[in-house]
């Protein structure tokens, strides 16, 4: 009897050891699965737990971070990460977690930001920063954008040109080296190549590759050879659709194989507003960003 007992509490203990940990509470208002389970209410939150929404939103606190997946959207949720499957996740308090949306890694850049992170598709993906800065980077960890407040970034891949770098923006002279801040991705690289004096102060559009293991100087996140460089006018077209508030396309480029086109505030402006006026989530009275 003594050693049944034994093996059964080494049983258990075994059990408990291999089980995962807790990470935080789902709540929600109406009906969320987790692992398969439909569940009514709020529900413990495990390691690699896989919520899915279906007519009502769900708001997962973890601590220092707070996620909510819209309805009908579907996420794996990690204690550092969230792997967002389908549909749209809002994240706030995100300094020390990270979504994870077609092998892009979306962070807000402090601790008091609310990123609103879309699938349009299983390669298509919006980010919007609505309040403090957001970065996003590849799973290399190659930074693709920097997003300021208020702004908005979709990111589609870009066939056959797995490093390609397609930029706009004006072409700086500092300290012996050349650097281009790109007008929508708003990522600053140096700027290698021949002939670029011609171009210096100038509106520019290059295409050009990342030269691996090169260390970039002046704040830059990378250093880009350029193979193809010329005067564009680009810079000016997308300030005037931005301003128009059209909610279209308002300047696109290729960074790290991902074609990058800025989005109006409009076009996710509904999502976040409808959040704020039923006080969902984030946007609760309490903590209105």
């Amino acid at each position: 009897m003594k050693l049944v007992i034994c093996l059964i509490l080494v049983g258990c203990v075994i059990t408990l050891m291999g089980s995962a940990p807790s990470v935080g509470i789902v709540k929600s208002v109406g009906d969320f699965r987790v692992d398969g389970s439909t569940i009514r209410g709020n529900s413990t939150v495990f390691e690699g737990s896989l919520i899915e929404t279906t007519a009502a939103r769900s708001t997962v606190d973890l601590g220092g971070s707070q996620i909510t997946l819209l309805p009908n959207s579907s996420a794996r949720v990690y204690r550092d990460r969230t792997v967002l499957e389908s549909g749209s996740e809002l994240m706030r308090n995100g300094e020390e977690h990270t979504i994870e949306a077609a092998t892009l890694q979306i962070a807000s850049a402090g601790k008091d930001g609310v990123v609103l992170v879309a699938m349009g598709g299983p390669k298509n993906v919006k980010v919007f920063a609505s309040s403090g800065s957001a970065q996003v980077r590849t799973a290399a960890g190659f930074l693709l954008a920097s997003l300021s407040p208020g702004m908005g970034l979709a990111f589609t891949p870009q066939a056959g040109a797995a490093a390609a770098m397609q930029m706009t923006g004006v072409l700086e002279f500092a300290d012996g080296r050349y650097f281009l801040t790109d007008t929508t991705s708003k990522t600053r690289e140096e700027i290698r190549g021949a002939d670029l004096v011609k171009f210096r102060g100038k509106s520019v559009q290059i295409v050009g590759s990342v030269i691996l293991g090169a260390t970039a100087a002046g704040g830059a996140s990378q250093v880009v050879q350029v193979t193809k460089i010329q005067l564009s006018s680009q810079a000016g077209k997308a300030a005037a659709l931005a301003g128009a508030g059209s909610g279209a396309a308002a300047a696109a480029g290729g960074v790290n194989g991902w074609l990058i086109a800025g989005i109006g505030a409009v076009v996710v402006g509904g999502t976040l507003g409808g959040l704020a006026a039923a006080g969902a989530g984030p946007f609760s009275s309490s903590s209105t960003p």
